[in-house]
């Protein structure tokens, strides 16, 4: 029997002594060991019955050598009586036995492992080892470790096996020295440094991965610095590629920006070109631009969208404003001409709601600001995304719109991720005010998928005992009208006197518009009051007040509320104002009437930091020759009102120092916050109130109402962590103006936790 070799890629032809007419009768693979001979076998395209092709058999050999498994590949023929036989005999590269890596510190020996893609049990392979290293250098660039080196070694293991090492050495970091600018004129050095994040080393970057040289980021800076200069009317401004140099004898890096900021252009003329949709003088009103001041390019990007924006209200959803600018060099000004293509008409096709497993899908129609074969608007549609999260049924809702069955035709495909919205807890939490508490609770916020409410309870602590059947109907008939009832029963012991109270009430509202409503309640309430004999004696204030009277109220309260999330709000306002009338033609033993008088803002700050101001002013007073029944008083201080205080620091007291409450608060909260995460939220606080009265000691406090010169107040700050199973709130609130019997400050802590 003759044999002959071919080497990989070689294609030689066999010896003249071989019949090539032959038909292939035998294909072979020897030499794999771990290799899967069907595998290989797979790529070889060389089949039985086929004559000898050197092309065909190169080709096989390639596409094996390709796999990555070998080393070596080779090609042997025998001739056979009745035709060829093709060998195919591979030289396997070493198996991997084991991977590690030495010399490391910065970086965990596990994040390591994460980088390197050559794993144990496979075969070893010097392109993936080369990506490794490559993989691993990036990783210590972005710490700061610039002249780290990495090198591989391999030992034997026996049975065509190794043991793979990866060394390191990560030598001296290195962070940004200085960042220097040639060229600026109009911006300081430091109004340029404000727009990067590449910034020189300080005391805080040896901590921290801040001061590291990373070429994307600095890409960055540099658009952002000839943002900067846009913003102002430099229009030609440009900036050079960054000179990066490294001084390894100080282990800095040195950053030079040459800036070439051309001249300021100011606005001239700015028109517009009217069509059948909108006016030339309604385009030019969204355009923020005054004619003469610089020129700024974001203002006019977003003057853009406005206009946008205006024939989407329209039905114009695809409308693209076109913008015009002629720069006259000579004269350094900008002329502005702004010209739209409304585009098509676009009406709202079919409404597809998506991911909502339990709610029913009227539940989130009757949210939606658009119904099918309505002319399209953005303002609507952006207007039912926010009331169909304000439900807080979902963890997110994203509308996406689709092209129709025809054009002209949008469908919107609504998906949304459903919450837990039942809950059911029995377990202990703590407050600072109430101390220990046991809690009972069902709360189903999405009964059934209807959209419905139902809460039962009961809440224990040494202050009160609360028992209570709550449910509400936000939109019966799926229209604007809103019903609801609770039954309650509730005790508050306070040190001088407690107070029984046994009633419920229902409540009927209406929306009046997109952002205002309006609701009427009424309540009827069984109170018994019980002075504390065994611990003081009562003065003619409280021995009054002792007995049982049943009150008969009605609350009329008229809302608007503009915030973008009503759980977690970032802009917008929310104002209110209630009025209670119990007794009188209401019938009861209690004639009184309490006036409420609020409102929240939210502004939005830089960097995701939120600004919320708040105010609330309340009043109280008996008619018809009563007094004002004590459970009715007004109260502030805790964790919800004004915090560094408790009720017993703020309004009158009684002969006893205990806290009575007043007839008249006023209240001012100003609050700065930071969402860390979705459930944990960070807030600093002032706040401002006082409790004014008539009755018992008011040294604390005046019988002047509304006396913006008496009022107690307090600074702090404090955190909120939200989930369903333990919210937990904190505050640290310090007193501003301390008395004598006070503390400096009080600690508020909620928190409930389930079993």
């Amino acid at each position: 029997m003759l044999a002959f070799c071919l080497l990989v890629g070689a294609g030689a032809p066999p010896s003249a002594a071989f019949d090539l007419e032959k038909p292939i009768k035998d294909i072979r693979v020897e030499g794999n060991q771990r290799a899967n001979t069907n595998t290989i076998r797979f790529y070889i395209r060389s089949k039985q019955g086929d004559k000898y092709s050197v092309k065909e058999t190169r080709d096989d050999i390639r596409r094996i050598f390709n796999l990555g498994y070998f080393d070596d590949i080779r090609l042997e023929v025998e001739e056979m009586a009745d035709g060829l036989a093709l060998v195919y005999v591979v030289k396997e590269k070493p198996f991997i036995k084991s991977v590690t890596v030495k010399g490391n510190t910065e970086i965990p020996e596990k994040d390591m492992l994460v980088l390197i893609n050559l794993k144990k049990g496979s075969f070893y392979q010097q392109h993936v080892v080369l990506k490794d290293i490559q993989r691993i250098k990036k990783k210590y660039l972005k710490k700061g470790f610039y002249f780290t080196e990495i090198a591989t070694t391999s030992k034997d293991a026996g049975n065509n096996q190794v043991d793979v090492t990866y060394n390191v050495q990560e030598k001296q970091k290195v962070k940004i020295g200085r960042v220097i600018f040639r060229g600026n004129r109009f911006f300081a050095d430091h109004k340029l440094l404000d727009q990067m994040e590449s910034k020189g080393a300080n005391f805080w970057t040896m901590f921290t991965d801040s001061g590291n040289y990373q070429k994307e980021t600095l890409k960055t800076d540099v658009l952002r610095i000839e943002a900067l200069y846009r913003d102002f009317g430099f229009i030609k401004a440009r900036l050079e590629d960054p000179r990066v140099e490294v001084d390894r004898e100080n282990a800095i890096i040195l950053i030079t920006i040459v800036i070439h900021e051309g001249d300021q252009y100011r606005v001239g003329e700015i028109t517009a070109e009217g069509d059948s949709v909108h006016t030339a003088e309604e385009i030019l009103a969204k355009v923020q631009l005054k004619k003469g001041e610089p020129f700024n390019q974001s203002e006019f990007r977003t003057s853009l969208f406005d206009i946008t924006d205006l024939y989407s209200n329209d039905g114009y959803a695809f409308a693209n404003a076109l913008p015009d600018l002629n720069e006259h060099a000579d004269t350094k000004v900008v002329d502005l001409h702004v010209k739209v293509d409304p585009g098509q008409m676009v009406y709202i096709g079919k409404m597809n709601f998506m991911g909502n497993t339990k709610t029913a899908d009227n539940v989130i129609r009757r949210e939606f600001r658009l119904v099918e074969g309505e002319r399209f608007s953005g303002e609507k549609l952006n207007r039912s995304r926010q009331r169909v999260q304000n439900t807080g049924f979902f963890a997110n809702v994203d509308i996406e719109q689709k092209s129709g069955r025809e054009p002209g035709i949008l469908d919107l495909d609504v998906n949304m991720n459903e919450k837990e919205t039942g809950q059911i807890k029995a377990g202990l939490g703590y407050s600072s005010l109430e101390n220990l508490m046991i809690q009972a609770q069902i709360t189903e916020n999405n009964l059934m998928g209807t959209g419905r409410s139902l809460s039962v309870g009961a809440e224990s602590s040494t202050l009160r005992q609360d028992y209570y059947i709550e449910f509400m109907e936000p939109r019966f008939k799926d229209r604007d009208i809103s019903l609801g009832f609770s039954i309650y029963s509730r005790q508050y012991d306070y040190i001088s006197y407690t107070s029984k109270t046994k009633g419920g009430g229902f409540t009927f509202g209406r929306a009046l518009g997109e952002y205002t409503s309006a609701s009427l309640g009424y309540r009827l309430e069984n109170v018994e009051v019980a002075i504390n004999r065994s611990l003081i004696t009562p003065g003619a204030f409280l021995q009054a007040q002792e007995g049982t009277r049943t009150t008969s109220s009605a609350t009329l309260a008229v809302a608007k509320d503009t915030r973008d999330n009503t759980y977690n709000p970032t802009t917008g306002y929310r104002t209110n104002f209630a009025a209670q009338l119990a007794g009188g033609p209401l019938g009861g033993e209690s004639d009184f009437y309490k006036l409420t008088l609020g409102g929240s803002r939210y502004y939005p700050l830089p960097f995701g930091f939120i600004l919320m101001g708040h105010g609330e002013m309340k009043y109280a007073a008996p008619y018809g020759g009563q007094t004002l029944p004590i459970f009715e008083h007004l109260f502030l201080g805790g964790p919800t009102s004004l915090r560094g205080f408790n009720f017993s620091d703020v309004g009158p007291r009684d002969t006893n120092r205990e806290s009575i409450g007043g007839d008249s608060s006023l209240l001012f909260n100003v609050e700065v916050s930071y969402n860390f995460t979705k459930t944990f939220e960070g807030v600093v606080f002032y706040d401002r109130g006082q409790v004014y009265g008539h009755e018992g000691d008011l040294t604390k406090t005046t019988s002047d109402r509304y006396d913006l010169s008496n009022m107690r107040h307090s600074v702090g700050w404090g955190l909120r962590l939200t989930t369903p199973m333990m919210p937990i709130w904190l505050a640290w609130g310090f007193k501003l103006d301390r008395q004598p019997d006070e503390g400096a400050m009080e600690f508020h802590f909620t928190m409930g936790r389930t079993f």
